[in-house]
């Protein structure tokens, strides 16, 4: 029998009945919670940013008819990838537009290029923008031209984990051309009720995946946001570990394999087994 186990007892679910609030924009928020959901956890979901098309794609356009001009591509995440594949069907181009040019991914992200006949080049052991950089380095890859297709973030700071890959890879020699691919800003109202469920301490667990999420809950809890010091907080990787530390808030664990969200779902279970 090959189905789906789900036949469960709830004693063998260490997630059983816990509510989990999560910070994901509704594209990764799906998977996740659908994961909550079968290691029977209750689900709350706050999206406190969004992750949208932009008004104007002319840079990002004009970096892909271009992109015979680059060494490389880093995406950095599977929105970039979202993006660049649907700008290539609005612009009448196909895969293998990428054969000349290397592909660097983190993660599972690696999949989703192959399975667009995509090959990758580099997929860093840790699925990090520092991991790629280190990479590059030990393969000493210097002075060459690498495209990032990145976010572009309004009406919020923009997180530094861009910002800091830009200024790693001019660190090792590299000459990084980051173009937006797709837009993020955050989320400013309509989530009152699920601030009262963290605010009245009614979740076992405050979920982040991402710096920007941080941001736009601290930003909707105001001067309440020293409440979180009596909550549970996880995050998903180091990078958003160090982002709310950065932020003063204690992290209780962090998701050590965080290149796809079971790795997430593992640390929750460990921590609550």
């Amino acid at each position: 029998m090959s189905a789906e186990k789900t036949l469960i007892a709830r004693e063998d679910l260490p997630l059983f009945g816990k509510r989990i609030l999560f910070c994901a924009p509704r594209n990764y928020a799906q998977k996740l919670a659908r994961l909550l959901v079968r290691h029977g956890a209750l689900p709350v979901w706050m999206p406190t940013i969004v992750i949208e098309p932009m008004k104007d794609y002319s840079e990002f356009d004009k970096s892909i008819r271009n992109l015979s001009g680059y060494d490389w591509i880093s995406f950095t995440s599977r929105n970039g990838i979202e993006a660049f594949f649907n700008r290539l069907d609005v612009l009448g181009l196909n895969s293998s537009i990428l054969s000349d040019i290397q592909v660097s991914a983190l993660g599972n992200d690696g999949k989703a290029l192959q399975e667009q006949g995509v090959k990758v080049d580099l997929l860093p052991p840790a699925a990090s923008t520092r991991g790629v950089i280190e990479e590059l380095q030990r393969r000493g890859e210097t002075n060459r031209s690498i495209l990032l297709p990145v976010p572009e973030v309004y009406g919020m700071e923009e997180p530094s984990v861009i910002p800091d890959y830009v200024e790693g890879l001019k660190g090792i020699g590299m000459k990084p051309h980051r173009v937006p691919a797709y837009a993020t800003h955050r989320v400013t109202d309509g989530l009152e009720h699920e601030l009262q469920m963290i605010l009245a301490g009614s979740v076992d667990l405050i979920a982040f995946s991402s710096v920007g999420e941080i941001d736009g809950l601290l930003h909707l809890l105001g001067d309440r946001s020293d409440v979180l010091a009596d909550r549970t907080v996880a995050c998903y990787g180091p990078v958003t570990a160090n982002g709310a530390k950065q932020r003063n808030l204690r992290v209780d664990f962090v998701a050590e394999n965080y290149s796809v969200f079971e790795g997430y779902i593992d640390a929750m279970e460990k921590y609550y087994r």
